[in-house]
């Protein structure tokens, strides 16, 4: 019956990233307006993942849904107020179903949910069994501490804890020792307890064990040495805490990986995941189907002309070819934009991630944060969609964590206590845009300098050159963070040229607006799709080379005369900026060619936050191409990012210009 059922595998997890992502959008609005309809959606959604599990044989998921269903119910029922601890357990509930839906899609043995049914039971007052303490799921914000920590040089580690049953006032006991951890390890990261203290027992038994995951800079038999010796501490068992494996399957995918300790030994049967797929509706198939019906008929009609230029005088069939060649090309291009729109998805497919995240950090921070999602709609090629979470994740991270202020401070400022996130995509051309903006307190632009140079990041000579502008993009150099103190979500300085190498992998843009005291905006350029480009054509050493329109942000010509020396580099003044100026064949090893005209023809380079001016022999013109990968067999060729056929036959290279501006 497995068999047969594993050929349902990705329908099931098709669904049930929809269902799940319901309950999120949910909950998240049960918390604010509280509504019966919300309760009656949550709970036909975990009625629907109920019954697709226990029909697959995932008697883990369809259990857990089984309880969440029954404290809906009661919800329904009993029509309690909506507390934050509700909110708070059928989140964890959802996490955990997250989890289990990872390891579905990866193999190996599954999570153990009795902690969270437990609390799910206790939270209705129904009786339940005492439960052992399991590590924690880590929370969203928890998760990318522990990414942190882990770039920083740390290592994670969980941490059992017993107390000895004599041991009195164990609350009390098991914050001194949480504080001790931390001193010993470096950072406590996330805490577990029984979910309920066991029936007929006082709450403080409760204490009695705990499971601690903790960011380390020791090996554990010098912090098992330095925690050992406590007369209340029966034992205290460490062990490598080793995140789960992160599976993306879709666009639906959760923004958090799962961190749940050591991974089991994986289990081929139940391992075999699930295929990458695209829901593409009904209208746009019909629409291909139309369109490649229309190529079968002209492609009849060619041939006919064709064996009519044999019988006959070839000459009398060419304007008959030249229509039917036209008309190819209509739907060609037809063909092409409806095969692109079967890889685009809206963008809500990203955008409704981060309500969870942001709700997470808020609360974490002590911070009151509103995100509000304009132009889900807009459409984007799956591929950059599923690359594009990370670097959002951490321009979210740092606009509540470094920009939007505390109520405290907001309030002194006359500002809201509340602060406000916009999250907005649209179209503009070929391209598309993404805003993320906050009204929170701006960069400093002195303050930017001033730790750039104290880092060593930039020299005193450098910081003089600097305008503000350029100032405020120290920002994505690797190792800066002007925060005062490592916090949960600031981090160690890691972060933000993350964003940068990322958005700059994808031929996107990133540009800087801030008003200091009143918020900043983070704008990103993105191509529509990378499978197919608009490139511009350029002659250099007599080969035909292709840079992406989307990285072109001038074509000029200057005179030799125009050329200048800035520290011992070639360099032309545009509008204002100094530009650093390369020759093309040169970065290429190209032979030099005679040049007749007097004017030297420029391309201007543009990637993320970094711009450059590169001389060729001649511009050819524009072109959509169809981008072709290279061989493995080439080896790594870092100034390429493909090839392309042109219509000659010739075969022509696209460059890489994020490569070459930063090289």
């Amino acid at each position: 019956m497995m068999m047969e059922l594993s050929a349902y595998r990705d329908i099931f997890i098709e669904e049930l990233n929809e269902q799940l992502e319901r309950i999120d959008q949910s909950l998240l609005t049960l918390e604010h307006a509280p509504a019966p309809e919300l309760v009656q959606t949550i709970f036909r959604a975990a009625h629907t993942i109920k019954g697709s599990a226990s029909t697959m044989g995932f008697r883990e998921m369809s259990d857990l849904t089984h309880e969440v269903e029954y404290a809906l119910e009661w919800v329904r029922e009993k029509k309690p107020e909506i507390t934050g601890k509700l909110i708070d357990t059928l989140f964890r509930a959802l996490d955990a179903m997250k989890l289990l839906r990872t390891q579905y899609i990866s193999g190996g043995d599954y999570a153990d949910c009795s902690a969270v049914v437990a609390e799910i039971k206790a939270l209705i007052n129904m009786p339940a069994e005492p439960q052992p303490v399991r590590l924690p799921v880590l929370s969203p914000a928890e998760m990318l501490l522990a990414e942190e920590a882990v770039a920083a040089g740390y290592s994670l580690l969980s941490l059992a804890v017993t107390l000895k049953e004599e041991c009195l006032m164990k609350a009390a006991r098991h914050y001194m020792l949480l504080q001790r951890i931390e001193d010993v390890c470096g950072k406590v990261i996330a805490v577990a307890l029984p979910a309920a203290a066991a029936a007929g027992a006082d709450e403080d038994s409760r204490y009695s064990r705990f499971a601690v995951v903790a960011a380390a800079g020791k090996e554990i038999q010098q912090i098992s040495e330095q925690l050992a010796g406590d007369s209340d501490v029966q034992s205290i068992a460490i062990t490598p805490f080793v995140p789960g494996p992160a599976t993306v399957t879709g666009a639906a995918a959760a923004v958090e990986p799962s961190l749940a300790g050591p991974p089991s030994s994986p289990n081929k049967e139940r391992g075999n995941g699930a295929q990458p797929t695209v829901r593409v509706s009904v209208e746009r198939l019909d629409h291909l189907m139309n369109l490649v019906g229309e190529l079968l008929i002209e492609q009849t009609s060619l041939a006919d002309l064709s064996a009519a230029g044999q019988r006959n005088d070839p000459a009398k069939v060419l304007p008959g070819i030249g229509g039917v060649s036209d008309h190819m090309g209509t739907i060609i291009k037809e063909l092409q934009e409806g095969v692109m729109k079967t890889r685009m998805l809206p963008m809500d497919q990203l955008f409704n991630r981060f309500p969870r995240l942001v709700r997470d950090l808020a609360h974490k921070l002590g911070k009151e944060i509103e995100l509000l999602i304009q132009g889900g709609e807009t459409e984007l090629d799956r591929m950059i969609i599923e690359e594009l979470s990370d670097p959002l994740i951490h321009l979210i991270r740092n606009s509540t964590d470094h920009g939007i202020e505390s109520p405290e401070v907001r309030a002194e400022r006359g500002k809201s206590p509340k602060g406000m996130i916009t999250l907005t995509s649209f179209h503009e051309e070929n391209q598309v845009v993404i805003r993320l903006e906050d009204d929170g307190q701006g960069i400093d632009a002195g303050k930017i300098k001033a730790s750039a140079l104290s880092k060593g990041i930039i020299t005193e000579e450098q910081a003089g050159f600097l305008t503000a502008q350029e100032a405020i993009h120290l920002i994505f150099e690797p190792g800066f963070s002007t925060a005062a103190e490592v916090s949960e979500v600031s981090g160690r300085g890691v972060g933000m040229d993350i964003v940068r190498s990322q958005i700059g992998r994808l031929n996107g843009i990133i540009d800087i607006e801030t008003v200091p005291g009143q918020g900043t905006v983070f704008t990103i350029r993105l191509p529509l799709t990378l499978a197919i480009i608009k490139g511009l054509l350029v002659n250099v050493s007599g080969r035909v080379l292709i840079l992406p329109m989307y990285n072109v942000a001038e074509i000029v010509r200057i005179s030799p005369e125009d050329i200048q020396i800035v520290q011992g580099e070639q360099a032309i003044i545009n509008h204002g900026r100094i530009v650093p100026l390369s020759w093309l064949r040169d970065k290429l090893h190209y032979p030099r060619t005679e040049r007749s005209s007097k004017t030297i023809p420029l391309v201007i380079v543009r990637s993320v936050d970094r711009i450059a001016a590169f001389a060729v022999d001649e511009i050819i013109g524009n072109q959509e191409v169809v981008i072709k990968s290279l061989g493995a067999y080439l080896g790594t060729m870092n100034h390429l990012s493909g090839a392309t056929i042109l219509g000659n036959g010739r075969v022509a290279l696209i460059l890489d210009a994020s490569y070459l501006v930063s090289h």
